[in-house]
């Protein structure tokens, strides 16, 4: 008996020891099979298509202006797309650096060993940012790398103004964290100048000013050009800026727009804000986290969000209660700490949840349609013929191929990435005005994406016949957000009326379950 309860005790103390590095294990494991299974989608293909497609001076002067984003992602990508490295390293690559965020939480985070094994799972963390590869992913391993030395900023002041330096350069978002951060730092410096030694002094100034170069760098790299898409869309209201930022902050933790709970997850959702507030207040850092909120709110309401955005802010989050808890992981008892470490398993628990059910989705679910369009040309070999396309998306097919296969998409250039220019001459829609053009020039094969075209419109085109249709919808937390779906016509005979009446642009029961989030 002595020998069996010494057999658990050894076994407990030893999974105990060595929980990090199964629960990691377990993590990449799942990992790897859900990005073997992922079809990326547009946003995925832009970033791999400029990579691919432009050189460094072209890409950082003329073209991320119409992005919106520094182009730290982009340049990592630039080495594989440029080497001639299939497709799939985007999603492999978006996967290694949620995997480096992962293992920095698991192994340095100052939280209990339950919020670490929750941590791998969320939503934010292992799908949208994980396997959705997107710049996104770059947010968590250098944040995280912030947070392993803020309480030591001062005695390491050029490491921190580099991950800074690296954070401003992921997107226009983790701008305004890196700068809210540095400013912050600022206050400190200011404070503390008279008790800092010569050589301090020197360092600390000079950290400073280099971040400030970076961010007058990054401001040239994405100031918006005139011509750009979103550039005159603002909305200054109150009403707005309170409605975007109670949305936002409340999806970074606990409310899921497909939920009956929708209304209680978002109260849960307002008092776990409460709770990080008063206890952030409580350690002096509440600055920390209400100055890059109300930033990136503003943002949020005034110029551009979505969905996925809430991550960011799940982030933030987790940052700044890392680095608050931090400093009182060695006390016997900490004001708060269970109250708060309970708001956080809740949050990941329920965000685990999510990632669950996006997963299952992902996995038996095309994401999007490109994927399986890709293969239908290839195996038809319609490569070779005069393909008309219309709507943005169509792009996402064509980081499968060598060059560009669309001849009205950007002139037919070698340029394959979507231009946000008003500018742009490439076709978005079934308007009457596609159609005619379609019915102008003639091509062999047309191919329509899901942009702007009604749920419900039916596409006719006299001369063509409509024989396939690919669909693809981007999951969120526990439902589908937006469509991804390809209509393929080929140049033949008249399409016949029973024969046309079979094609509806989207199912039914996916447009059931789709639920307007705009």
């Amino acid at each position: 008996m002595d020998l069996l309860i010494t057999k658990r005790f050894s076994l407990a103390q030893y999974l105990k020891e060595k929980y990090q590095v199964i629960v990691f294990a377990v993590y990449l494991i799942i990992l790897a099979i859900s990005v073997a299974h992922h079809e990326p989608w547009m946003d995925e293909a832009q970033a791999w298509l400029l990579a691919k497609d432009l050189g460094f001076k072209e890409l950082f002067v003329k073209y991320l202006r119409y992005e919106g984003s520094p182009g730290l992602w982009h340049l990592v990508l630039m080495i594989p797309a440029k080497l001639g490295l299939p497709y799939v390293t985007i999603n492999i690559l978006s996967a290694f650096f949620s995997a480096v965020g992962v293992w920095l939480f698991i192994r340095y985070a100052p939280f209990p060993i339950l919020i670490k094994i929750l941590y791998p799972f969320s939503f934010f963390v292992f799908f949208q940012y994980g396997i959705v590869a997107r710049s996104y992913c770059l947010i968590a391993p250098i944040l995280f790398s912030l947070a392993i030395i803020y309480n030591k900023r001062y005695e390491h002041p050029y490491i921190f103004v580099l991950l800074l330096c690296l954070l401003a350069n992921i997107s226009a978002h983790t701008f305004l964290i890196a700068g809210s951060i540095a400013f912050i730092q600022f206050l400190g410096i200011i404070k503390e100048w008279e008790f800092l030694d010569k050589r301090s002094k020197r360092e600390q100034a000079i950290s400073m000013l280099v971040f400030g170069f970076m961010a007058l760098l990054v401001v040239f790299v994405v100031m918006t050009p005139p011509d750009q898409i979103y550039a005159g869309t603002a909305n200054w209201g109150i009403d707005n800026f309170i409605r975007t930022t109670k949305r936002m902050v409340g999806g970074s933790l606990l409310m899921n727009e497909f939920s009956s709970l929708y209304w209680f997850s978002g109260l849960v959702s307002f008092i776990i804000f409460i709770i990080t507030v008063i206890w952030l207040t409580k350690n002096k850092m509440a600055l920390l986290y209400l100055l890059p909120l109300l930033l990136l709110s503003t943002l949020f309401a005034i110029k551009y969000r979505n969905l996925w955005h809430q991550g960011v802010l799940f982030l933030l989050w987790l940052f700044v209660l890392w680095v608050s808890y931090d400093k009182y992981r060695n006390r016997p008892r900490i004001p708060m700490g269970r109250t708060l470490i309970g708001a956080i398993a809740l949050v990941l628990a329920v965000q685990a949840y999510w990632c669950f059910d996006a997963l299952k989705y992902d996995l038996t679910s095309n994401y999007s349609g490109s994927y399986s369009l890709a293969k239908y040309i290839k195996k038809n070999g319609l490569q070779n013929e005069k393909i008309f396309v219309s709507g943005w998306k169509t792009i996402s097919v064509l980081p499968y191929f060598n060059k560009n296969i669309f001849y009205n998409h950007n002139y037919g250039s070698n340029h394959r990435f979507w231009n946000w220019s008003v500018n742009n001459v490439t076709s978005v829609g079934a308007t009457p005005f596609v159609l005619d053009t379609i019915g102008c020039v003639q091509p062999e094969v047309v191919i329509f994406a899901s942009d702007h075209i009604p749920s419900r419109q039916r596409i006719e085109l006299p001369g063509y016949k409509a024989v396939a249709f690919f669909k693809g919808y981007l999951c969120w937390k526990t439902g589908v957000i937006e469509p991804e779906c390809y209509l393929v016509f080929r140049k033949k005979e008249p399409v016949m009326q029973e024969e046309t009446e079979k094609i509806v642009y989207r199912d039914k029961a996916t447009n059931n379950k789709e639920k307007s989030l705009q």
